[in-house]
């Protein structure tokens, strides 16, 4: 009985995600392309969720997480719905944040103050938008999945001029060995962001100039799908190695705070703050490998930067403007 019980509320969740259009990362139109209908569809999901233990036995978890799902689709259209239109007057910098694994709240809090520190210092206010998997905050703001990043990308590219204003994208999360961000909001299983996923969600937008920052294990492996001489992109690590500092308690991942919070406000451009972001870490690391000890070597993170001439005089064109 008990597993009947299980199932069906497995069921009701994957249904209340379809309504929704967020299907664990499908969308309502994958589902009909793919010739199912949201019953046959939720069943299946039901099923993949029951072998991955994703739906908690607890009724306190399980009412929390069907609310969450409820107003998903509200949350993402309210923060799509503000996003500003292009000024004509100037070079506009719209910024995306996102927070993918909801399972520590490092994440969150770094998302929250990149958005906060680029409102206030690079006039993204009105034109940013923070996509966000924590346990704090699935009913109060609109997750990250890879449905809502397609959706955020489609409404910036509606909202800005595609041909000369920048898209700034951060993506904080865990990573693996095979170049996948996690997306992972408690009680849902949600399909992970693969790096040629990422690299064609950006291409799909049309959007011209783009600044990219990964922060995550291994994210030296998204370098090659999102490469172009339009795009500057920093990775915390190299595409073999891991990066530090993703306690749940922490504030910070140790790439998030070398570069946002103590880098970024002494430089004058993305690059500079690169650069003095790596001699921090760098340096963290050593001491951590020193604490660690001869029988514990630590690999260090080995960050990673492609700023293509194109991108880095635009960029200084952009930056000119506040002079």
């Amino acid at each position: 009985m008990k597993n009947i019980r299980t199932r069906l509320l497995a069921v009701v969740v994957a249904l209340v995600l379809l309504i929704g259009g967020f299907i664990l990362g499908w969308g309502v139109r994958d589902v009909a392309e793919a010739g199912m209908d949201t019953t046959t569809a939720a069943v299946g999901l039901a099923d993949e969720a029951l072998e991955a233990d994703a739906i908690p036995d607890d009724p306190a978890t399980r009412q929390a997480i069907e609310r969450a799902l409820y107003s998903q689709p509200a949350l993402l259209d309210a923060a799509l719905a503000d996003i500003k239109p292009h000024d004509p007057k100037r070079i506009n910098l719209y910024l995306l944040a996102v927070a993918g694994d909801g399972s520590q709240e490092v994440f969150r809090r770094e998302v929250t103050f990149v958005k906060n520190q680029f409102d206030h210092d690079f006039g993204t206010q009105g034109r940013s938008v923070a996509l966000i998997n924590s346990r704090s905050t699935a009913d109060t703001a609109p997750m990250a999945t890879r449905i809502s990043l397609r959706t955020a990308l489609q409404k910036i590219a509606e909202r800005m001029d595609k041909e000369h204003d920048i898209l700034f994208l951060f993506l904080t999360s865990h990573g693996s060995r095979q170049h996948e961000l996690t997306l992972n909001q408690g009680g849902v299983d949600l399909p992970d962001l693969r790096a040629d996923e990422l690299g064609a969600l950006l291409h799909d937008s049309g959007i011209r100039w783009k600044v990219v920052l990964i922060s995550a294990c291994y994210s030296g492996g998204f370098i090659d799908p999102l490469k172009d001489d339009h795009t500057l992109i920093i990775t915390a690590a190299r595409g073999d190695r891991t990066s530090f500092g993703c306690a749940d308690e922490n504030d910070f991942t140790y790439f998030g705070r070398a570069f946002f919070k103590e880098a970024l406000p002494q430089s004058q451009s993305f690059p500079e703050a690169f650069e003095k972001a790596s001699t921090l870490v760098d340096a963290w690391e050593k001491e951590d490998a020193k604490e660690a000890g001869p029988k514990h070597p630590l690999q260090q993170s080995l960050p990673q930067m492609v700023a293509p001439t194109p991108v880095t005089e635009y960029l200084q064109r952009w930056r000119a403007q506040s002079k």
